[in-house]
């Protein structure tokens, strides 16, 4: 079941406060902040995201509909609060390149299959997405890709 935009703008705010508390273990493991500046308003955007990471590699994920990612679409600094501390990174926003989301989103779902959910894709008997779900989602989400450094 999808979540309404409307809620998060209610749950945003609370699931920052929450993230940057020592209450965050239960959600840290798979949402952090991220911060950016807007491209052409200069203002500061700090967001919870769902994540996964992969060495020096961490990959969030948003729906197309969502703005925020255009403002990585041509590669922006970052920084990014996870588990209560503070890394820095270049970010970049995937949309155009479906079998990369497709892949992207596929691995993530291996970690933290609760978030199929919210993309609404089905999981079979043995926790793998469904083929036709997935290929809807590739050309629905968008992938932000941030680099570490």
């Amino acid at each position: 079941m999808r979540i309404p935009d409307s809620v998060f703008k209610l749950l945003n705010p609370l699931m920052s406060a929450l993230l940057r508390s020592p209450l965050h273990s239960p959600m840290s493991k798979s949402i952090l902040l991220i911060t950016f500046e807007g491209r052409r308003s200069g203002r500061t955007y700090t967001l919870p995201v769902s994540y996964s990471r992969e060495g020096s590699t961490v990959r969030c994920f948003t729906s197309r509909r969502n703005s925020w990612w255009r403002n990585l679409q041509d590669g922006a600094d970052v920084s990014l609060f996870v588990r209560r501390k503070e890394s820095h990174g270049r970010a970049e926003a995937i949309h155009d390149d479906p079998k990369r989301i497709r892949d992207a989103v596929a691995a993530h779902l291996a970690r933290l299959p609760r978030d199929a959910t919210y993309y609404d894709i089905a999981l079979d008997a043995n926790g793998s997405p469904d083929p036709d779900d997935l290929e809807r989602a590739s050309k629905e989400m968008v992938v932000v890709e941030i680099r570490l450094g």
